[in-house]
């Protein structure tokens, strides 16, 4: 039997995003996207009429786009009917860039229907790493794509990828899920029990900081 070649069934790689203006990256700071989070492409024209990938959150949220040649490459596997997802990586700001203050990372990942549920398992593994803020590296090589296709629960983060130093100066918002997002988490999943549990928590925490300081006669 031939050695299966990755790029016949799987293809993944770190992918950098803008948002269309301050206004609509400044939801990139709230709750609904959280790293870690699995989102879906959809198609635009851009102003010179060509498609461009858009990417859309688990909430139906358009929140950022790709440039021309990453929208050409998924647009290629998309033709090949691959399914296509992306795991949120890190959000930044940058007063650098104009209008498109708020930018990002996403980890994509595109593969064959054949091997679809296998890689759909690999994508839930490497959100929870990558909520973890630990980057792992979305690329595969021939083995590893193999053995993931047969086994998924086989992958174990080896490889991690830096965020990328920009050229402008830039703030990082998010790089790993908060312990607000996992409170948020447990809300969403109707876990109402675990929720409330959680926000008594943080809520006696806050008590006990206000405590101290008001011994310490700060206020």
């Amino acid at each position: 039997m031939a050695p299966l070649n990755a790029s016949d069934i799987y293809f993944g790689t770190y992918a950098t995003f803008q948002t269309k203006d301050k206004r609509s990256g400044a939801a990139l700071a709230g709750p609904d996207n959280a790293v870690g989070d699995r989102g879906s492409i959809e198609w635009r024209l851009d102003e010179h009429k060509h498609r461009q990938a858009w990417l859309v959150n688990p909430y139906g949220q358009a929140i950022g786009f790709l440039d021309q040649n990453m929208s050409h490459t998924l647009a290629v596997l998309q033709a090949k009917d691959w399914e296509i997802t992306y795991v949120l990586s890190f959000t930044a700001y940058s007063e650098a860039l104009g209008g498109n203050a708020y930018w990002g990372q996403v980890a994509i990942m595109a593969y064959s229907p054949k091997h679809a549920e296998s890689f759909r398992s690999f994508a839930s593994s490497f959100a929870r790493e990558a909520a973890r803020g630990l980057r792992p590296d979305p690329s595969l090589s021939a083995r590893s794509a193999e053995e993931i296709a047969k086994d998924p629960s086989s992958w174990k983060p080896s490889n991690k990828v830096k965020i990328p130093d920009n050229e402008v100066s830039s703030v990082i918002l998010k790089d790993h899920r908060s312990v607000h997002d996992k409170v948020l988490d447990l809300g969403r999943s109707k876990n109402i029990g675990c929720y409330i549990i959680s926000w008594a928590f943080i809520l006696g925490v806050g008590a006990c900081i206000l405590w101290f300081l008001h011994c310490m006669g700060i206020f």
